[in-house]
């Protein structure tokens, strides 16, 4: 009988990963982490681009105590407190023009499953039973709950549960790395775009309730983005056929881009704005749905309520983190540092690792950016997904102090390997320099270490 020995694997935590144990963490630090042997790691996806502000914030700690101290909890079917309506107007006072109220969740997934129902409901309340279909890209990522997979287009992901989803319709992803129509010049064309008036067509404009797409990938291409104008064909399609336009910046929103909303650098307003990660800095579990007055207005017209909640929503310890976040972030002026040290990142990636055999794409905007891994430049043929290159450079580069977050799935069904790079706002010139040699490092230690490449 296999018997593990490892205390932590054979231990009372579910762990997410069955089969390698994890780090045990001491603390954070600025950009730093440090487990209980000592080691210090660079966090340079901040979690998961999450802890926005970095680690170890006391003036975030003290706010957090504050509130434990005064009111922890109080349940939002009945009661509100000020921490909540002060993150919400603070929200909105950063939003594009037209968002004007918050709806607040505990995490991205949440959020998502706020924007798909809500899109739902609101043509429901202005008589358009029909629409209900959500439109989403393939190789995206959306969340966990079955909602937010049902819009999710990775294998490894959904497979597994694909009896319990609903099918939902999917448009080409604006990709230009292994896009058809752009992959020789890497310039997207927009013919993704037009993708979705197929969709219309053989789904039928009564039927569509919503589209949902990153302004800037995540986890499923990470960096990967579309210029101004493929948002606003997006938009134009959106508007010409009566479809809710939802912006999923969980990841790309709270400032990572350089902008409050990643949204905000195309010139370009969705209907709604879900939202997560860096919102609490990792202080605190929040999430959001920033709705625009036209999709808050038909609900509240038909005289319905959102049939719709959850247990933490605008929970007051969270609304105090979330609150001090974007106190922080503007008086240290971090979005300047965000656009600064991100065109830094990219500028030094390019360098070390544009013409590396074995990296096919680096992309990204502010500090949110990917790196694509394959066996072949020339023909941009990914890894054997046997290999599990991703796992292996991400392990390489712990060997070496160095978090990345690794993924996979962007050159479809389990092909594609790559890292995410999102550092907290905080990062140095010095640390992004370490970032980048230990990363080509760690690459040509796993790529040399692969069968048939010795």
């Amino acid at each position: 009988m296999d018997v593990s020995l490892d205390p932590l694997l054979d231990g009372p935590v579910f762990l997410r990963d069955l089969h390698h144990a994890p780090i045990v963490l001491d603390r954070g630090e600025g950009a730093y982490l440090y487990d209980e042997a000592g080691n210090r790691y660079l966090d340079a996806a901040a979690g998961a681009a999450v802890a926005s502000i970095g680690h170890g914030r006391a003036e975030v700690a003290e706010a957090l105590a504050r509130q434990a101290r005064r009111l922890a909890f109080a349940h939002p079917s009945k009661f509100i407190t000020r921490p909540t309506l002060e993150l919400a107007q603070k929200m909105v006072d950063r939003a594009p023009a037209g968002f004007n109220r918050v709806f607040f969740t505990s995490g991205g997934s949440e959020s998502v499953e706020a924007a798909i129902k809500l899109a739902r409901q609101a043509h429901v309340a202005r008589g358009l039973d029909g629409k209900h279909k959500i439109v989403s890209r393939r190789t995206s990522y959306h969340g966990a709950t079955l909602g937010a997979l049902a819009v999710t287009d990775q294998e490894e992901r959904t497979a597994p549960f694909a009896p319990l989803l609903r099918v939902e319709p999917k448009i080409a992803p604006c990709y230009p790395y292994r896009c058809r129509d752009c992959a020789a010049t890497r310039s997207c064309t927009t013919a993704c775009a037009d993708d979705l008036e197929r969709v219309v067509e053989e789904e039928g404009a009564a039927a569509l309730a919503a589209f949902i797409a990153e302004p800037i990938v995540g986890s499923s291409a990470p960096g990967s983005h579309g210029p101004p104008a493929y948002w606003r064909r997006i938009r134009d399609i959106c508007d010409a056929h009566d479809v809710i336009f939802v912006a999923d910046e969980v990841m790309s929103g709270n400032g990572r881009s350089g902008t409050w909303w990643a949204m905000q650098g195309t010139g370009v307003t969705p209907d709604l704005i879900a939202t997560a990660k860096g919102i609490g800095a990792g202080y605190a579990s929040l999430g959001a749905l920033l709705v625009h007055d036209d999709v808050f207005e038909a609900l509240r017209a038909s005289k319905r309520d959102f049939a719709h909640g959850h247990t933490y929503s605008g929970n007051p310890l969270a609304a105090a983190v979330g609150s001090v976040v974007i106190d922080v972030i503007e008086r240290e002026g971090l979005l300047d540092t965000v656009t600064a040290m991100g065109e830094l990142l990219l500028k030094r990636l390019a360098e070390t690792l544009g013409d590396h055999p074995h990296v096919g794409d680096v992309r990204g905007r502010g500090l949110l950016a990917g790196v694509e891994f394959v066996a072949d430049r020339d023909t941009r043929a990914p890894f054997d997904p046997n290999l599990q290159v991703r796992t292996r450079v991400s392990r390489a580069c712990l060997e070496r102090g160095l978090y990345v977050y690794g993924g996979g799935g962007s050159a479809g069904r389990m092909g594609g390997d790559h890292v995410l790079i999102a550092p907290p706002f905080i990062v140095t010139s010095e640390q992004v320099t370490f970032l980048v040699e230990t990363l080509c490092e760690a690459l040509d230690a796993v790529v040399a270490d692969l069968p048939g490449t010795a």
